[in-house]
Parts: structure tokens; sequence; C-alpha cells
């Protein structure tokens, strides 16, 4: 009877070709790794608030308010708009959102509002309105409630928040 032995070379240079292939000596396939993903325009790396009121409006028929500058190489994207106004009779008042530079409005209709409470400043209009506005470098938007026409006045002044980001100019 012949007995077949595995030559113990082939042995050890098979253990020594396993051995290395787990410990990572000998060349594998190429790997890829993933390519690191930075959004920098991404709304929650450059956050944009900023509150005004105008109590000096009392009595007329116009509140407006005049935002912060847009700094030099930032584009801001505004996209929302909220606030309060206090009417005299509760007049739903008409809104303007627009540039310093002029040109059209953004939002040029009766901004979204609820009549709250009477009080003795009048009828609160709560403001809630969603829009789409960019303001390039030097820009400062402007916004405006006014009852024009109406025979209303505004009665306890008027507040304005404007939220969005900024994004970084190539």
């Amino acid at each position: 009877m012949t007995q077949h032995r595995f030559p113990i070379r082939c042995l050890r240079a098979a253990l020594a070709v396993a051995a290395a292939s787990l410990l990572g000596a000998l060349p594998a396939q190429a790997q890829t790794r993933a390519a690191l993903v930075q959004s920098i325009d991404e709304p929650g790396r450059s956050p944009f608030q900023e509150t005004l009121s105008d109590l000096g409006c009392r009595t007329t028929t116009v509140c407006s308010f005049n935002f912060s500058t847009v700094p030099a190489g930032k584009r801001l994207v505004v996209t929302h708009i909220a606030g309060y106004v206090d009417t005299g009779a509760g007049t739903l008042p008409n809104g303007f959102f627009q540039s310093s530079f002029g040109g059209s409005g953004y939002a040029t209709l009766p901004f979204t509002g609820v009549r709250g409470p009477s009080s003795a400043l009048g009828v609160r209009i709560f403001i809630n309105h969603d829009v789409l506005a960019f303001f390039g470098p030097g820009e400062s938007p402007r916004g405006v409630y006014h009852v024009n026409g109406s025979g209303d006045t505004m009665s306890g002044g008027a507040l304005m928040m404007v939220t969005g980001y900024y994004v970084n100019l190539p």
C-alpha cells in the first residue's frame, strides 16, 4: 500500500500564503475609498434670521423694515417671513419684500395673516409667509406692511422676522 504524503514544503508554502493574505502583506485588488463630500451651500451651514420692530408707525398707514446688508462674498436666500402688525380695524395689510436696489417686490400681495385678539392697540394680525428671494452682496432686504386706502391705520406697531441662509459666492 502506497501512502501519498503531502510534501511538508508545499504545506508550509500554502500556510504562508494564507497567513500573508490575512495580514494584507500580499498585494490585494485595489480598493476604492469613498470620496469625502461637503455641501458648502447647505442651508444649515450659514443660517440667517433677523427680527425688526417698528413702533414708530402707530397712527400711520405704513410700517417698514430695513434689514442688514448682505456681506461681501455671500448671497442671502430668504425663505420665510413672519411677524405681526396691529391695525385699528383689523384690516389685513398688504406687504412688500424687496431689494434696497429697487425693482419688483418678491411678495406683493396680502401676506398670509390670521386675525388675532383685539386689545387697546387694535387687532393683531399674525403674518406667516413662505417666500423665495435672493439678495447679493451690498443689498439690504426691505419689508413693508401697509393698509393704504382702507381707512384703517397701524395702531400698535409691527414686527417682521426674516429667515433663510447665506450661500458663498464663487
